[in-house]
């Protein structure tokens, strides 16, 4: 059985605050907004912006005057690349692999939601919670994957994510095994995807699926998809204009938006409402096998609002595991304490920074 062990990986702040190298960000954005925000708490200074020669306009972005890669390296013989956007398309990620073949190349760890960031102080204060969640972890993958993650949040360093990437297509072969008469939640059904790439797999031979999205424009854009589809087929979907939380109640999305935005219990006129609800009340006892969530960091309420549907039919269970920094290591817990008899594994799929890291539980 592989150890639990993060030690080894360099301290980003700290790296960061002590180096002699220029420090060069790519790219601009939310992603950049952040991640200067963070720099300017912990004392970094940026010394260049640039971006993709076919983004390149020369403007200015938080008082940099932007410029390309080709500036920078005429610049600078060597300097240090802060990847400030998400990277998962082929040719991206060969790219960013060419920078690093020449450069030290850091995607710092920032949370989606919240501010609780991968410090020495959090890791001291959570060390007996994170051996707790590594031990209900159930294969080898699993633990090098919890162990590269942390890695990769205390240094930044993509080469972490790099070493522990498995498949989405094998999940489904190895562990999250489908069959023709599955019941399916769908919590986060954005456009309609995830039904999408279940009727793909379950060849569109299915007992059930209600499906959950609050964005009234992708809840639109999920009945325009399902409304494609036969008639039979359609008679088996329900999907709700909301989002999944431990009870029924209105919220809203509090935040400035983008990767800030998130579910709160407060009344704010200049926020849109947004009706929430447990999963054990919409089903109200019916049959569910298989749950998919994707729920912009209410992966925890969503799972206590789930109680009685886990007791009755222990259904297969598909978590995102890094909308909030401690969800990696409560999630496991969580899910042990709804039911002692889950199987939970973990990978992370191709994706800077670890956004694709999810809990998969029979």
């Amino acid at each position: 059985m592989l150890s639990l062990d993060y030690s080894g990986a360099e301290n980003l702040w700290s790296h960061l605050k002590s180096t002699e190298k220029p420090i060069v960000i790519y790219g601009t954005g939310d992603g950049a907004d952040k991640i200067l925000h963070v720099f300017s708490k912990h004392g970094i200074t940026v010394d260049e912006i640039f971006v993709s020669d076919e983004f390149y306009r020369g403007k200015e972005f938080h008082g940099y005057k932007t410029c390309r890669y080709s500036d920078v390296s005429e610049k600078y013989s060597d300097f240090i690349i802060i990847l400030a956007f998400v990277v998962f398309r082929d040719d991206l990620l060969s790219y960013v692999k060419e920078l690093m073949k020449k450069h030290e190349v850091l995607a710092p760890y920032v949370p989606v939601f919240g501010d609780i960031y991968f410090t020495d102080e959090f890791l001291s204060e959570n060390e007996n919670l994170i051996r707790e969640a590594y031990n209900c972890l159930e294969d080898d993958t699993s633990r090098k994957t919890f162990n590269n993650i942390l890695k990769y949040r205390i240094s930044g360093n993509p080469h972490y994510l790099f070493d522990c990437e498995t498949r989405r297509e094998d999940v489904f072969k190895e562990i999250i095994r489908l069959d023709k008469n599955e019941a399916y939640a769908d919590l986060g059904a954005y456009r309609g995807d995830t039904i999408e790439e279940f009727l793909s797999m379950t060849e569109g031979v299915f007992d059930s699926i209600v499906a959950f999205e609050p964005d009234s424009k992708n809840y639109k854009k999920c009945l325009e998809y399902v409304s494609s589809l036969s008639e039979e087929t359609q008679k088996k979907i329900r999907v709700l204009n909301m989002a999944s939380w431990n009870k029924k109640d209105t919220l809203v999305f509090d935040g400035e938006g983008g990767r800030n935005s998130t579910l709160v219990p407060q009344k704010d006129k200049k926020m849109s409402p947004v009706s929430v609800s447990d999963l054990d009340s919409v089903l109200k006892g019916d049959r569910c096998t298989y749950v998919k969530m994707d729920v912009e960091g209410a992966e925890t309420e969503t799972l206590e609002g789930m109680k009685e549907t886990i007791g009755l039919y222990k259904p297969k269970l598909i978590v995102s595991a890094y909308h909030k920094t401690p969800d990696i290591i409560t999630l496991p817990l969580k899910i042990k304490e709804l039911s002692a008899d889950y199987r939970i594994f973990l990978r992370h799929h191709t994706y800077i920074p670890d956004w694709e890291t999810n809990y998969y539980c029979i």
